[in-house]
């Protein structure tokens, strides 16, 4: 449970963080992928006019978590951003930390769906793709 409740704070730390820092509204909502699937998305960034302006998933994952569920974690969200991937938005996964081991390349998994992957402190990388 408690877990849940640390996972609920960073998610809407991420969300608070984005809407001040563009501007835009930033809400959890469902959203339908290229797939047809239905994908709750944790942060659909919206300006005024309600356009879509980004999809952010958050995985709260450091490395002080289970190397099997950051790696699941990962999956989830390469899964899910891919079914976005012809979106015209800039398109994020955040975490709290990221974590390299072994033989996988998160970040270059994530770039193969025009996706960035960042850690909570490199989110303005994320902001400046929204402006560019």
């Amino acid at each position: 449970m408690s877990q849940d409740i640390e996972y609920d704070d960073f998610e809407q730390h991420v969300r608070e963080t984005l809407a001040k820092d563009t501007g835009y509204t930033c809400t959890k909502q469902f959203e339908v992928g290229k797939s047809g699937n239905r994908w709750k998305v944790d942060c659909v960034l919206l300006d005024e006019n309600g356009l879509r302006k980004g999809y952010v998933e958050v995985k709260e994952t450091s490395r002080s978590s289970n190397q099997s569920t950051y790696i699941n974690h990962m999956r989830r969200a390469y899964a899910e951003m891919g079914d976005f991937r012809d979106m015209d938005v800039p398109k994020a996964v955040v975490v709290a930390e990221k974590w390299d081991f072994g033989r996988m390349d998160w970040e270059a998994m994530m770039d193969s769906i025009d996706c960035m992957l960042v850690d909570i402190d490199e989110i303005d990388r994320f902001v400046t793709k929204l402006d560019s």
